[in-house]
């Protein structure tokens, strides 16, 4: 069961490859500039010997955790990269918001590329800083049954148990 209603995506962590603790991350910026490289430089928190900030638990009902893809650009300024996570909190939405001065919300690649044409704000602004790419849901695996070792088929004092 899923407690959280459609909501938006506003916390941030990150895990260090070091000691291997959750760390908060201050904001939707600092997390955005950590994710951006990723493939250059693994997050590091420089607290190793401290506790980590939060811990991972996938069976809570009120949290639930998602992961960005790797090196994901940082969003332009004058744009917010907003994650709504669906009702049903299994998938997220990615869209993007002007700022100022009227905040516009845009679904899709085409409908940014038609709001920066003729800014001048976003002249130096390609559509490669923009991705839609939607964070996974992270989850606890569980352990597949293997058929081979279940109760049934395991042979005690030397008797089969197979009917």
């Amino acid at each position: 069961m899923c407690v959280v209603k459609t909501t938006l995506i506003d916390s941030y962590a990150a895990q260090c490859w070091k000691c291997l603790k959750v760390r908060s991350i201050e904001s939707q910026e600092d997390y955005e500039e950590i994710r951006s490289k990723t493939l250059e430089k693994f997050f590091e928190c420089k607290r190793c010997e401290e506790p980590g900030d939060m811990v991972m638990n996938f069976d809570s009902l009120t949290m639930r955790w998602f992961q960005d893809e790797h090196s994901i650009p940082k969003t332009p300024q004058g744009l917010k990269r907003v994650l709504v996570v669906r009702t049903n909190c299994v998938k997220v939405d990615v869209y993007y918001e002007s700022l100022a001065p009227r905040r516009k919300r845009f679904k899709s690649i085409k409908e940014v590329a038609t709001f920066i044409e003729d800014k001048e704000e976003f002249k130096d602004m390609t559509l490669e800083e923009v991705s839609f790419a939607a964070p996974k849901r992270l989850k606890l695996k569980k352990k597949p049954v293997d058929s081979h070792s279940s109760s049934r088929n395991t042979e005690e004092d030397g008797v089969s148990r197979d009917a």
